[in-house]
């Protein structure tokens, strides 16, 4: 009974929600989603890890971006400041070739976590990605300061995220493979822990 919690009802979680199903791997316990917004396309790896008894629910964000030689340093303080600032999640970068990817991971209390739990966790994944895709080549490309890049990323996101309140789509993101009216994510609850974060550190 304890480990009755698994890909079945991950998937059911996603289905709920109105998201299409990517790519399943049943044995490897791995889910993954596609979108594409503003800013390109990206996948999200949704997966389950077992460490003896212990159960974790992975919600992977891969290939946000890469660090290279140029500006290494300040890409690194910006997510480092990223990572400061976001209530769930963390930018992580693989050494061997700088990819950047956004991760959470979640200990399955008594081996299980409820739809509501599951539906907020995805989408602070979701929002971190979208205000936070254009910070490294607005350091890179754009030569902007870190202080700078992370003020416009925000900036940017609320604006257009204002812009659209009155509308049924989510900012900057979108389901390729779908027509109708995207789902309820309780985006408006994640952006008020991410403005209420957003405050507390630059005041």
């Amino acid at each position: 009974m304890a480990d009755s919690f698994g890909i079945p009802q991950l998937m059911d979680y996603l289905l709920q929600m109105g998201l299409k199903i990517g790519r399943v791997d049943r044995e490897q316990e791995i889910i993954e989603v596609a979108f594409h917004g503003n800013h390109g396309q990206w996948r999200m790896i949704i997966g389950i890890q077992q460490s003896g008894d212990v159960r974790k629910l992975m919600l992977i964000a891969p290939h946000i971006d890469t660090v290279t030689t140029k500006k290494r340093l300040e890409c690194l303080e910006a997510l480092m400041a990223v990572n400061y600032r976001i209530a769930l999640g963390k930018f992580g970068l693989d050494l061997d070739d700088g990819e950047v990817r956004l991760e959470e991971t979640i200990p399955l209390a008594d081996h299980d976590i409820s739809f509501k739990q599951f539906q907020l966790a995805f989408s602070a994944i979701m929002q971190t990605v979208a205000i936070y895709h254009s910070l490294l080549p607005r350091i890179v490309y754009g030569n902007e300061s870190v202080q700078e890049a992370l003020r416009s990323c925000e900036r940017d996101f609320f604006q257009k995220a204002d812009q659209s309140a009155n509308t049924d789509e989510l900012p900057a993101i979108s389901d390729p493979d779908r027509t109708e009216k995207p789902p309820e994510l309780d985006v408006d609850d994640v952006m008020a822990e991410v403005t209420r974060l957003l405050e507390e550190h630059n005041g």
